[in-house]
């Protein structure tokens, strides 16, 4: 039996090119909250947030048949718009202060519920690295600080916050690996 994500991946495949409109339908109704969440962690204004969602949607209209399941998932697709979104948008209210953050927000599991992703092993698993690698994957991909503003806010140099960034990312890339693995295996 398929589960949901192949099921709306292929609906989506199916619908794109026959009746686009019921394509972006289909996306803005499975995605649309995650979407919402994505960009409410980047722009804290409701009225930002409503740009950027509709400005998102927009290119996701626009580039229907540039998304290829060959390259990522929807969701990841979704996830680069939108979040490029929200941060083109932050960038031009230019209005951005970046705030010490309490490494305490962290400790809580409850972040995979805050985010509004809905892909819980994902969360689980970000949710699971080392501080030091889970804090930039949540301030760079989830709340669209540049490596720039992070390197300057915690006083650390620019090539190791890349050098963790691309570590976490292949922790993250194995854990995953192990669990398509298991659960193909079941």
């Amino acid at each position: 039996m398929k589960n949901q994500k192949e099921v709306v991946l292929n609906q989506f495949l199916a619908l794109r090119e026959s009746n686009p409109e019921k394509a972006l339908k289909l996306l803005m109704d499975t995605y649309g909250d995650a979407m919402n969440g994505i960009v409410g962690k980047i722009l804290v204004h409701e009225e930002l947030i409503e740009d950027a969602l509709q400005i998102g949607f927009t290119k996701v209209w626009k580039n229907l048949e540039e998304y290829s399941p060959d390259k990522s998932s929807i969701f990841t697709w979704l996830l680069s718009i939108f979040r490029n979104t929200a941060i083109d948008i932050l960038r031009k209210e230019n209005n951005r202060k970046i705030q010490s953050i309490d490494s305490s927000v962290y400790d809580s599991i409850d972040y995979s519920v805050q985010s509004n992703i809905s892909d819980s092993g994902l969360m689980q698993k970000v949710n699971s690295l080392d501080t030091k690698y889970k804090d930039l994957i949540e301030l760079i991909y989830l709340q669209g600080y540049t490596q720039q503003e992070v390197s300057d806010e915690f006083k650390i140099p620019l090539g190791t916050i890349k050098t963790r960034i691309s570590t976490a990312i292949k922790l993250l890339r194995s854990a995953l690996n192990l669990l398509i693995i298991f659960i193909l295996a079941r």
